[in-house]
């Protein structure tokens, strides 16, 4: 059997009669507003309806839907609204639950029909409802079923399972554009940078001291620790001799490695230990300026 646009189209021009009273509602987050049509898009009230996003505002919108009902004695009501992030989930669940018909109308077809009672391109959220009311009594609506608990979860599962699929991807393109640039010698060792192996020389070795550059370029070592700002800074003025310091002025990042590397060396390798104990306790050093004698 074909399918054809055109005759559920009909269907759903057919089901609106010369009862209804159609909605159409304007979603935000925290208030909505409301008009009221008869099936012709006649506006049925001289004034929008502004709610909140509670239980009393959605009871407020309910009051006034049987007011309407009631003075114009329709029987039966159709509620449109846009799907909108997620604000139009409680209100449309809780229509739902009380039996009232909701639809859901395409915001795209909303954008499209917005001049068409006024020929104008101007925006507010009562013209927006009313637009959206007039697209329901033209058929240009589907519709809404509240889905049982079990679905509703899968359905956040699978949404869930797409954002971090596709952050996964993000994140991975960001470490190949890193590995690109800091290691553009890596893929020529490790094909797939994502093998165990792989994965345990990234641990150990976080980051070359990219900073640096070509190592050849420096005469000496000091050259290096001032790039980093490990350079020792001093403030004397004539008899007065002031504390010696790291100046701290140079790449942080640098600077930053520098130090863990050392700290590293420090801890597992003998030769930078007696080194640092000569510095410490025989040139009296203190710890953070005898971290300036290893790049030399």
């Amino acid at each position: 059997m074909k399918f054809k646009q055109s005759e559920v189209q009909n269907q759903r021009i057919e089901r609106i009669t010369t009862l209804h009273l159609i909605v159409g509602i304007d979603m935000a987050k925290e208030t909505h507003v409301a008009q009221a049509t008869n099936y012709r898009g006649i506006v049925l009230t001289n004034r929008h309806l502004s709610f909140s996003n509670t239980i009393e505002g959605f009871e407020k919108l309910q009051r006034w839907m049987e007011g309407i009902q009631q003075k114009h004695r329709l029987g039966q009501v159709i509620i449109g609204m846009e799907p909108t992030g997620h604000y139009w989930w409680n209100l449309a669940n809780w229509l739902t639950h009380k039996g009232l018909q909701v639809v859901l109308v395409n915001p795209a077809t909303t954008k499209r029909n917005k001049e068409n009672r006024d020929n104008c391109q101007s925006k507010s959220d009562p013209k927006d409802a009313l637009v959206i009311a007039d697209v329901v009594s033209r058929g240009y609506y589907y519709e809404h079923t509240k889905q049982t608990q079990v679905f509703q979860r899968m359905r956040t599962l699978m949404s869930d399972r797409e954002f971090w699929v596709a952050n996964s991807v993000r994140l991975q393109n960001r470490i190949i554009r890193w590995l690109d640039i800091r290691f553009p010698e890596y893929s020529s060792v490790f094909k797939d940078w994502t093998v165990k192996r792989s994965m345990a020389t990234l641990k150990e070795f976080p980051a070359p001291l990219a900073g640096v550059g070509d190592i050849r370029q420096y005469a000496h070592g000091r050259q290096l620790l001032r790039k980093a700002g490990l350079n020792l800074a001093e403030s004397t003025s004539g008899k007065r001799k002031g504390q010696i310091v790291v100046s701290k002025r140079g790449d942080s990042s640098l600077r930053k490695y520098l130090y863990l590397a050392t700290i590293q060396l420090i801890g597992i390798n003998p030769v930078f230990q007696e080194l640092h104990r000569h510095n410490v306790q025989v040139k009296h050093k203190s710890n953070s300026l005898s971290l300036n004698s290893w790049v030399k």
